[in-house]
């Protein structure tokens, strides 16, 4: 018998999962770490605590399934897009943490710095910087922080850094530094060594593997090491994947048998606590809001695009967490009680219920198809109302601009060659009942949702069962072990409403764009501090 390992580090948890070699989940295990927010903007972690969580994941997971010890045949790991920062001595950033989260926006300014240089890096982010990128994050390190920098020995994304613990070979990913930093497989010198000496951060090169040529996603990145197999439990000497962030790994797990020839009308949409979506072309496409397009991110040779919500499932979280009326703080018990009784009014009234209600969901800017990480969320239809019917319509005014932002993006991904009439649904959305609903009826396309109780942990056995020798590419891996799939098609009685929701969407996002227009033309002071 043969195992794979998958390892998914999330904002808040790590996870593990053992897997038989068809892609068969035998067993799941999650252990948390924290995150810190010092400042406003600002979300950073502590490495030994993401990988103690990592350890006991694994540990868990792999003692549930008897014998798998000694069978698993190859490792990958996934993880959000972090940025740590190996140093000497104290961790270098602010709450003694070495990892700055995902969500963090403190680079903002330098987000619009770098995209005001006309660096051809820029056209390939979508013409804008996104503050999610890590280059604007390591510049605010350098900048406000040289002391802490100077000690600064390597950076790396958060996925290269569990594999060098793993295996303590020091190399990057494909994936990480074509999708977060200033790197464009296709050139002949990739790095845009011009851009960093721009901004006084050509150092950069020299902190950790990033000069060395990258891995690209599922060869092997190493051997796993004596001692690490010794906290994990597992024997020395099995071949650790090249990894990717966690977006990807979940497109792999839901793209589904014959991706190959379905690519240019399938669409990726992975929804937690942010969406990413995910689509693959065989030519180079710039896409004007649109993150990439990013050679060799996931298959060799193809190119990728990148778009989604900073803040989605987070934003229904906000609902219950801060509405007068909400029965209290989030948690899986009262979001299925609330969108119970949401469907039960969607059942009762139809369209008229909260139809005064709309939003332009972009609590933490707006990733596509806008690009601005600066931007923020406009809504329309709020009174003073503290009653439960106000809350319910609330979260409801907020899941349906959720999908109808993610059919804005798919309909400009649309103008700009693709064909999307099917996206592929996975990560904790599927488990919302109202989302998979508005999905369903709102995105202008089919909807498919996949027999997979965790998406993302398959994606990244895919990727292990590759460097195990079990498949020859991701495409194959993917033939051999994705799982079945429903097809959901549009309820034809809501396409009226959802057409006229959408159509208010669309001038409320154009005045949104405006207002922030307006408001940049002020004059600015000098930034605020943290904190302040």
């Amino acid at each position: 018998m043969i195992h794979l390992l998958a390892i998914d580090v999330g904002t808040l948890s790590a996870r593990a999962g053992v897997f038989d070699a068809a892609g068969t989940l035998l067993a799941a295990r999650a252990a948390s770490f924290e995150l810190m927010r010092p400042a406003e903007n600002h979300a950073v972690y502590r490495m030994d605590e993401v990988w103690d969580a990592v350890v006991s994941a694994v540990r868990a997971a792999v003692a549930d399934v008897p014998g798998a010890a000694a069978t698993i045949a190859g490792i990958a790991v996934d993880a959000t897009s972090s940025t740590v920062f190996e140093a000497r001595g104290p961790r270098p950033l602010e709450g003694d943490a070495d990892v700055i989260c995902w969500m963090d926006h403190r680079g903002e300014r330098e987000a619009e710095e770098i995209a005001a240089t006309g660096d051809r890096y820029v056209a390939y982010v979508g013409g804008t910087v996104s503050p999610e990128m890590y280059l604007p994050k390591i510049l605010w390190v350098k900048r406000h922080t040289p002391e802490a920098w100077a000690r600064v020995t390597a950076v790396r994304d958060l996925s290269d850094d569990i594999a060098v613990r793993l295996t303590g070979v020091d190399r990057a990913s494909a994936c990480a530094l074509a999708c977060k930093f200033p790197y464009l497989p296709d050139d002949p010198e990739p790095w845009r060594v011009g851009l960093l000496a721009e901004l006084g951060i050509a150092d950069l090169l020299d902190r950790g593997a990033l000069r060395e040529p990258p891995g690209r996603v599922g060869e092997v990145h190493g051997r796993l090491s004596a001692e690490a197999a010794a906290r994990l439990g597992l024997p020395a000497g099995v071949p650790v994947a090249v990894g990717l962030i966690d977006a990807e790994a979940g497109s792999l797990g839901v793209l589904g048998r014959g991706f190959g020839e379905a690519m240019n009308r399938t669409l990726a949409l992975i929804g937690g606590t942010s969406t990413c979506t995910m689509s693959w072309a065989p030519d180079e496409r710039r896409i004007p809001g649109v993150w990439g397009p990013f050679k060799d991110a996931v298959f060799p040779g193809y190119w990728m695009h990148e778009a989604g919500q900073s803040i989605s499932g987070a934003a229904l979280d906000a609902v219950l967490d801060q509405h007068p009326a909400s029965p209290g703080k989030a948690s899986p018990e009262r979001h299925a009680e609330t969108v119970r009784d949401i469907l039960a009014l969607l059942d009762a009234e139809g369209p008229a219920f909260g139809a005064r209600r709309h939003v332009v969901p972009d609590w933490l800017g707006n990733r596509a198809p806008l690009g601005d990480g600066g931007v923020r969320a406009l809504l329309t239809g709020i009174g003073l109302e503290v009653t439960r019917r106000s809350f319910l319509e609330q979260y409801y005014a907020t899941a349906r601009a959720l999908a109808l932002q993610a059919r804005h993006i798919r309909d400009h991904l649309n103008r700009h060659a693709y064909a999307i009439d099917r996206v592929s649904l996975s990560g904790g959305h599927t488990r919302n009942p109202l989302l998979v609903r508005l999905y369903r009826d709102a995105l202008g396309a089919d909807l498919v949702i996949s027999e997979a109780p965790e998406p993302v942990l398959l994606g990244t056995a895919m990727v292990a069962a590759v460097a195990a020798g079990l498949h020859p590419d991701l495409f194959a891996a993917l033939d051999a072990m994705a799982p079945r799939q429903t097809v959901h098609r549009a309820d034809p009685g809501w396409a009226a409403a959802h057409e006229a929701a959408y159509a208010t969407y669309l001038k409320l996002f154009a005045i949104r764009n405006d207002i922030e227009a307006e408001a940049r033309r002020v004059p600015r002071g000098p930034a605020a501090p943290p904190g302040v």
